[in-house]
Order: C-alpha cells, then structure tokens, then sequence
C-alpha cells in the first residue's frame, strides 16, 4: 500500500512537471496563432533545434543554465529571421500557405538534424544531480526545477502580455488587427517578434527537457502533437486554457502510465481530445484575450 501511495504520489509530481512544460510549449505555439492566425506546424521542430544548441552551448560553455539563454536567443533571432523572410510573403494568401510551408519547415529542420548530428541521441547530464527524499526513495531535485522554471516563463509571458507597451500592441492586434494598424500598432513588427517569442519559448522548452529525455531529430514530432492537443482543449488562442489543458493533460498521461503502457496512456489524451471537440468544440476556456 505504501509502495501504491509513493507511485501516485511520483507520478502525480512527473504530471504536473511534464504538464508545465506542455504548458510553456504550448504557449508559444497558441501565441502564434492568436496573433499571426497560423498554425505553425515547425513549432515542434524548434523545439527540437533548441534542445541541440543547448547540447551544443552546454558542451561550450561548460555551464548549462549559460546554455538555456543561449539556446532561447537564437531561437528567438532564427524565429525572427523566419518570420521576415519565409513567413510573411505567403501568410496573406490565406491558411494554408503558412500552413503547408511550416510543414515543409518541419521537414527540413528534421533532416538536416539527421543529416548534421546523426540518428544517435545525445546524452544532456543533469545539471542538478540531487536526489529529494520520497518516501523510501530518492525523487531528481531537477524535476521539481523544470517545473518552477516553466511556472516562472510562462507567469512572464502573462506579466509581457498585461503590462509591457508591446503586450498591449499584442492584446489589441489579436481584438482587431485593421484598427490596431490604423491607430499606429507596428503590426509588421510585431508579427516579426511574436513569432520569435513563440520560437524562443520552443528552443528553452526543448533544452529544459532535454536531460529528462536526451535529444533525437524526431523529438520535436512528439511534442507538436501533444501541443497541439493541448492548444484545442484548451482553447484555440486562449494562453490560460492551454496553461489548464496542459496541466489535465500532464496528469493524465502520467497516471495513466501507471496501469497502461506509455503508448496506451497517451491515447487517453486523445480521448480527452475528442471529447472535448464532441461538447465543447471552442476549447475548455474557449477563445480568450492572451492575457486574460
């Protein structure tokens, strides 16, 4: 009973860890679309390029946090530069332009880490190697950081958006993009920066998470669709709902694990997802102001 009681316990801390992270990924990816109006299909990808130059960064710098900023700034300036030049000539012909050419983006990002790093995954020691008494066993100190770091990203996102003169921009853009242009928003601008924030958030998600579960060229192919999960239950461009569905989904995938094989578990949030498109097809929170 003892042994019951410290799984659920393990797990229901490995839910909520893996659920802020969903979370902060799934933040940057429901920014993008709230502003930009696209689904950014290489958003998983970025995450993957994050976690290899925070590979790269850490065996560098010899410092991994060092390595998390590093990996965030390029992120940020490769979403930038992204946006400049591939995204906004095609994002005025409608949908699925953007759509089709982030796809094509998550394809080439795949292969050319394939073709860069090779199919072997890269191992990121724990930068924090203390071990929490649980119970009778010892719980990775790191896990709980990853948590609280994430927490922290996206309570800054929240504070960006409410407060900052660029939040504000942002939070008008998304009520009505033609009265914020016409009451001098720098909406071409702003495009640019949102989508390297969203980029940027990707690139720290992918290196936080990267001594958990080591770097592969496909890695970014499994968080896009739980992202993406996430974004729906949530909310199509609500930030809290995705916060909310991030959580629920986190918990319900590691709990499950407990009596289901790890596929089988991640079916469950499937389900979640059907159900929720079958009696509330706007989303757990529907479309909210990013900021709300």
């Amino acid at each position: 009973m003892e042994r019951l009681a410290a799984d659920l316990l393990i797990q229901l801390i490995n839910g909520f860890t893996y659920g802020m992270i969903l979370a902060l990924v799934a933040s940057g990816f429901t920014l993008v679309l709230g502003v930009l109006n696209i689904v950014n299909f290489a958003h998983g990808e970025l995450y993957m390029l994050g976690a290899y130059v925070g590979w790269a960064s850490a065996l560098l710098l010899q410092n991994f946090w060092l390595a998390v900023g590093a990996a965030g700034l390029i992120l940020l300036v490769l979403g930038m530069g992204l946006e400049r030049v591939l995204i906004r000539p095609v994002r005025r012909r409608g949908p699925l332009d953007p759509l089709l050419l982030t796809f094509g983006l998550s394809l080439i990002f795949q292969q050319a880490a394939l073709i860069v790093f090779g199919p072997i995954g890269k191992h990121v020691p724990m930068p924090i190697e203390v071990q929490l008494p649980f119970f009778r066993f010892g719980y990775p100190a790191y896990r709980l950081v990853v948590m609280l770091v994430a927490l922290g990203l996206i309570l800054g996102l929240w504070v960006f958006l409410r407060r900052s003169r660029y939040g504000m921009f942002i939070r008008a853009t998304v009520q009505d993009r033609e009265m914020a242009a016409a009451m001098g928003v720098p909406v071409p601008r702003l495009y640019m920066l949102v989508f390297g924030i969203g980029s940027g958030i990707a690139g720290v998600s992918g290196v936080l998470m990267s001594p958990l579960f080591g770097v592969y060229h496909t890695m970014g192919l499994d968080i896009i669709i739980s992202s993406f999960i996430v974004v729906v239950v949530g909310g199509m461009g609500s930030l809290p709902g995705s916060i909310v569905a991030g959580l629920l989904i986190g918990e319900l995938e590691s709990l499950g694990s407990l009596f289901l094989k790890p596929i089988q578990a991640q079916i469950l949030s499937l389900l979640m997802l059907l159900m929720v498109l079958a009696f509330r097809p706007q989303g757990l929170l529907g479309r909210r102001s990013l900021g709300g």
